[in-house]
């Protein structure tokens, strides 16, 4: 509620926002003893902020139906030379201390049609600092425009999904048919 009601120059609506508070600011708004403001901070330096690039090889090419591979970069926000090797081997366990072991972030990747309901790929991935994956899925089957989502979404985490468009311009396909030798739409006079 004190979260809702701070009347600062941005509203606060993410892990990230409380972070950009000064000192002073943050421990007022939250009003917590020193080991669960320690919990907090081990939780918001935890908290993934993640860079996603992708680009869909030969996509003049693509064509009804046929394969489309799509490259997938993810990375992790950090500075590598702020931080030592133990620190950087942490990187992607999740600040859970009542799951019963380790947790490790996952990824979802996942291509989908948001308009005709249709998923057009799935893949799970690990992240520490860099993940770079090959996404496969077949074109839609009807030559034209499509306008398809790509969602990155944490198995840990909420908050931190992202959602990308993806242009695709799907040519017409090699068809094993020839219609060019069928008459039978022609009328004779």
């Amino acid at each position: 509620d004190r979260c809702d009601a701070y009347e600062g120059e941005e509203p606060i609506e993410s892990v990230f926002d409380i972070l950009t508070l000064d000192d002073d600011v943050r421990n007022n708004l939250l009003r917590l003893p020193d080991d669960k403001m320690a919990d907090v901070a081990v939780f918001c330096n935890n908290y993934p902020n993640v860079d996603i690039s992708f680009e869909v090889q030969d996509a003049d090419e693509v064509t009804a139906g046929d394969p489309v591979t799509m490259l997938v970069k993810l990375e992790r926000e950090i500075d590598e030379e702020e931080m030592d090797e133990e620190e950087i081997s942490q990187l992607g366990v999740v600040s859970a201390p009542l799951f019963p072991k380790e947790k490790r972030e996952g990824w979802w990747i996942v291509v989908g049609d948001t308009k005709t309901n249709t998923l057009l790929s799935l893949k799970r991935i690990s992240l520490q600092t860099t993940q770079k994956v090959t996404v496969e899925f077949l074109a839609p089957e009807e030559a034209g425009d499509y306008d398809l989502t790509l969602f990155c979404m944490s198995d840990s985490y909420l908050g931190c999904d992202q959602e990308y468009s993806i242009p695709l311009s799907v040519a017409v396909g090699e068809s094993d048919d020839d219609d060019d030798d069928d008459d039978s739409d022609v009328e004779s006079d």
